[in-house]
């Protein structure tokens, strides 16, 4: 689980299944601003944190089928995750919805450009620095990865396929716990 509270999002439940693929999870995260976007600061933090939270979805993708499921892409796995992310109620995928607001986002930091080169490596510093900063949220939140674990435990023990925001929350706090033992 990516933690879109981190960023001050809603989040709802995590629903795990099966798939030609092996297993997958979707999370539900409802994208709320919690202020007025009365600024473009505003706008900018707001559509940058959005990003970041299926960027750190993709990330997450990979670090957990490189070590569960390796065999699935051994060659390239960060486009393959990019372009085929776990498909959630809309149907876009993770790199869909990153493009989009990448547009927007563009157009709030950049002069508008007609050249196609300059406007894709403006593109491309921004998903860097998303990219950047959900790692970064990564490695300071290695309690994601025991709750992924325990909850994939839950899944094929007991084939429990949706679990409730109030179950995630708690199963953090005892994972953080359990990490600083």
């Amino acid at each position: 689980m990516v933690d879109g509270r981190k960023v001050g999002f809603d989040v709802g439940c995590i629903i795990i299944g099966k798939s030609n693929f092996g297993v997958y999870g979707n999370s539900e995260v409802r994208p709320i601003p919690k202020t007025k976007l009365d600024s473009t600061d505003a706008i900018y933090n707001y559509l940058f944190n959005r990003i970041c939270v299926p960027v750190a979805g993709v990330i997450a993708d990979i670090l957990w089928h490189k070590k569960y499921e390796p065999e699935i892409d051994k060659e390239n796995e960060t486009n393959y995750f990019y372009a085929n992310g776990v498909m959630d109620k809309t149907a876009i995928t993770d790199k869909g919805k990153i493009n989009e607001l990448l547009f927007i986002i563009n157009g709030i930091v950049n002069t508008p450009q007609q050249d196609e080169k300059t406007l894709e490596n403006n593109m491309n510093k921004i998903q860097e620095d998303a990219w950047n900063d959900s790692v970064e949220f990564l490695v300071n939140n290695k309690d994601l990865e025991l709750m992924g674990n325990e909850l994939i435990k839950q899944f094929e023990e007991s084939q429990t396929e949706k679990f409730s925001s109030e179950y995630l929350i708690q199963l953090q706090e005892n994972s953080r716990a359990s990490e600083r033992l």
